[in-house]
């Protein structure tokens, strides 16, 4: 019985889902997300910095949909909601990062959308201090390896890792994987709020991303996809 209230609390009370809803992302991602495979039935996705099941996540809809895939947070709780709610995904507790170490998170809850490895980010996020471990780390190759996934193309990747998202990207394979759709935040906290323009262009995720091939396809504030 106390299991089931913290995970009634924790999946349903807290984000205060109790119906649903046309979106549960943060800026509407998920529709346009759904929409561009609007005519695939079944599908692959992996989210790393998964968060939660249902508040704020891109993946929900596709879920929603009989798609599968893998989920990857550093919070122990975020990983606990999944496997209570997404029991057919590989769902894992670990930090990705282009190799295998540890690393050191911050945090201010067991469940937070701004968990993170940048410990200026940290100090911006949470004025009012904060809590600091270690986790091991993990490249997105071999996590996918270990799962029924691992001969299949990434059809849609989404990566929300406040600050290490170069290093998650640089630990995967591109092309036996080839994600059709990518769902990243790019964060770049000198120049974004400094009215610079082109602060995208100088951006390493999106040198990245545009080197491999890719375009941005739609953006909202700091959320970018790019096909």
């Amino acid at each position: 019985m106390k299991d089931f209230l913290k995970y009634f609390y924790y999946l349903y009370y807290r984000p205060k889902i109790f119906l649903p809803k046309k979106s549960y992302s943060t800026f509407g991602e998920d529709l346009i997300i759904n929409k561009f495979f609007r005519n695939k039935k079944k599908g692959f996705y992996v989210d790393i910095g998964c968060y939660h099941p249902i508040e704020a996540s891109n993946t929900y809809l596709l879920f929603k949909r009989g798609w599968n895939g893998i989920n990857a947070d550093v919070s122990e709780l975020s990983i606990d909601l999944f496997n209570q709610n997404r029991k057919e995904d590989y769902n894992v507790n670990v930090a990705v990062s282009n190799k295998k170490s540890r690393l050191k998170i911050y945090f201010r809850k067991k469940i937070n959308m701004l968990n993170t490895s940048s410990k200026k980010l940290a100090k911006i996020y949470f004025r009012n201090g904060y809590q600091e471990r270690s986790i091991n780390t993990n490249t997105l190759n071999s996590i996918i390896n270990k799962t029924k996934f691992k001969e299949k193309k990434i059809d849609f990747l989404n990566i929300d890792v406040e600050g290490n998202e170069l290093n998650v990207l640089k630990s995967l394979n591109f092309s036996k994987y080839k994600p059709k759709l990518i769902c990243i935040e790019i964060h770049n906290q000198e120049e974004m709020y400094n009215s610079n323009s082109d602060y995208l262009k100088r951006n390493p995720v999106y040198k990245f991303l545009t080197k491999k091939g890719y375009k941005i396809f739609w953006e909202n504030e700091f959320s970018f996809i790019f096909k």
